[in-house]
């Protein structure tokens, strides 16, 4: 091949190539222009992942897990509430009644820990 053939085949690949993308380039500023969106729907997209069975289970266990764990918090706080209002029947310092009935009240069941943690409340020896 020649010189000159292999010139006038670069700039006919180079022609093709450039005519290629001012055309893709139109398209993109033609379409911005006409506020145009893509064509992809992106809730099919997140509609499909959600439809996965995996998706739903893990959904579930965290409800369930959520669940379990309200309840118990709930109860352990209901019960220590009540364990401090128990405990104002003996006559130790009504200062760490107040205090076990305040944590109880506002902290639920971390009462639990000011319970174990006093050595004399509550009756305790």
């Amino acid at each position: 091949m020649s010189e000159s053939n292999i010139d006038n085949l670069e700039n006919l690949v180079n022609d093709n190539v450039i005519k290629n993308e001012s055309d893709d380039i139109d398209i993109a500023i033609t379409n911005t222009i006409n506020n145009k969106k893509p064509n992809i729907s992106w809730s099919k997209i997140e509609k499909k992942e959600l439809d996965d069975g995996t998706n739903k289970n893990k959904l579930k266990t965290i409800a369930i897990f959520v669940s379990i764990f309200t309840l118990l918090w709930f109860l352990t706080g209901l019960l220590g509430w009540l364990m401090s209002l128990y405990c104002f029947k003996y006559n130790k310092t009504k200062i760490e009644n107040v205090v076990g009935i305040l944590i109880a009240t506002f902290l639920g069941p971390f009462y639990w820990l000011y319970y174990i943690y006093m050595q004399n409340y509550c009756g305790k020896k």
